[in-house]
């Protein structure tokens, strides 16, 4: 079992499943049906045909074992479009999306390190007043169960009405 753990508004453990987005619960719940028994999926345990409607908001972002970098492998079309391009074979530290990479960093190595997931959210403003909430879950993908060699992400964001 994992620890408990909150620091400012991420969630160590099951408990954001009584207060997240639908759309966060159903993919959350989405992905513990890939572990079949396992502590981690692996990316072959998905298949994009069966996840359709999530794809527009899923980010892949491959573990390098032995630098320890972290490098975008795919970013679905509403990610990109809230960045407002297109980081697919970037490093993190190139093209990451928040305030601080050294925030953006401490997700990735605690998914990694622990080999399970964050629940991310935030209330605030971003990119000049659009984004006015944000709910992402990181999550572990393994190829061996072992080791984390893919974090998953998977983002529900809400907007203010842009006037027409």
């Amino acid at each position: 079992m994992i620890q408990l753990r909150f620091t400012s508004n991420k969630t160590y453990d099951e408990s954001f499943l009584a207060v997240c987005d639908a759309k966060i619960r159903e993919f959350y719940e989405f992905y513990c049906s890939k572990k079949q028994g396992r502590k981690m999926p692996c990316r072959q345990d998905f298949d994009p045909m069966e996840m359709k409607e999530f794809l527009p908001s899923i980010t892949l972002v491959d573990v390098d074992q032995e630098t320890g970098d972290y490098c975008y492998r795919l970013v679905g079309t509403k990610e990109v479009e809230i960045r407002g391009n297109d980081p697919t074979g970037k490093r993190v530290k190139e093209s990451f999306y928040g305030a601080l990479l050294e925030e953006v960093e401490e997700n990735y190595n605690y998914v990694c390190e622990s080999r399970s997931f964050i629940y991310d959210h935030n209330n605030e403003s971003e990119d000049h007043g659009q984004v006015i909430y944000d709910e992402t879950l990181f999550l572990p993908l393994s190829h061996d169960n072992d080791k984390v060699n893919i974090v998953m992400l998977f983002s529900v964001q809400q907007f203010k009405s842009r006037r027409k």
